[in-house]
């Protein structure tokens, strides 16, 4: 697709639409946006400023976050669904009716044009940044001989361990043998993660020597760039 005709079919809707569709303030929203965030159940979307015909301000200009594509659309909506629940079934048939706009900007108008533009570029520059970062963090993991630990791969990946605890076990990579975590066979057999078993030499309080199992699990760099595409993409495998 050139970029003229990924002008003509990129609908979108900024907060500024979505605080007037649910009776709310601009700056609500926004907020509502930014702390979604970074909790990351969405995706940070490219800023511009557009008139806000309502602000009392002498500046009728306001800075909204723009909303396009498909992403854009479910993520829009999850903000709404966050911020008034009522109001779901409402931007889910606003986003009906602008698919059915065609086309989605009218390029005659200067205006419409420029905005189209800026909203494409900043969303082309974040995805350059975002694929730069997966493809270092990608290369760092591949020369990763061995693999790495449950926690080194939390660092690597920047992923809460619950997070990453959560999708090994949805996704049956690990196990907890004797209370500790464990590969499984369906991870080993791809060559995804790995268990060690040795034992090693301690020392009671009391001074008395004495030998244990210990468990260590793995993640192999094969698995390390299942989880770096997962998470750096933030898309399910």
């Amino acid at each position: 697709m050139n970029a003229s005709n990924l002008l003509l079919t990129a609908h979108q809707m900024n907060s500024l639409d979505i605080s007037e569709l649910v009776q709310s303030e601009l700056r609500a929203v926004n907020l509502s946006i930014e702390r979604l965030t970074k909790r990351e159940v969405i995706q940070l979307p490219p800023m511009m400023k557009v008139e806000n015909k309502q602000s009392v301000s002498p500046n009728k200009f306001s800075n909204v976050y723009v909303f396009s594509g498909e992403r854009g659309k479910l993520d829009s909506i999850t903000i709404v669904a966050q911020l008034c629940p009522e109001f779901t079934a409402a931007i889910v048939k606003r986003w009906y009716e602008l698919e059915k706009q065609t086309p989605a900007f009218d390029i005659s108008n200067p205006l419409h044009l420029l905005q189209a533009i800026e909203v494409q570029a900043k969303q082309n520059l974040q995805l350059s940044v975002e694929n730069k970062a997966l493809s270092q963090a990608i290369e760092t993991i591949t020369q990763t001989e061995h693999g790495v630990k449950f926690q080194q791969a939390c660092k690597i990946l920047n992923v809460k361990q619950q997070g990453l605890a959560e999708w090994l076990r949805k996704h049956n990579w690990d196990r907890y043998l004797n209370g500790a975590r464990a590969s499984t066979y369906y991870s080993e057999n791809r060559g995804y993660c790995e268990t060690k078993y040795s034992i090693k030499e301690g020392v009671k309080p009391s001074g008395q020597p004495y030998s244990f199992n210990q468990t260590e699990f793995f993640i192999l760099p094969k698995g390390m760039q299942i989880l770096a595409k997962h998470f750096g993409g933030r898309y399910e495998i």
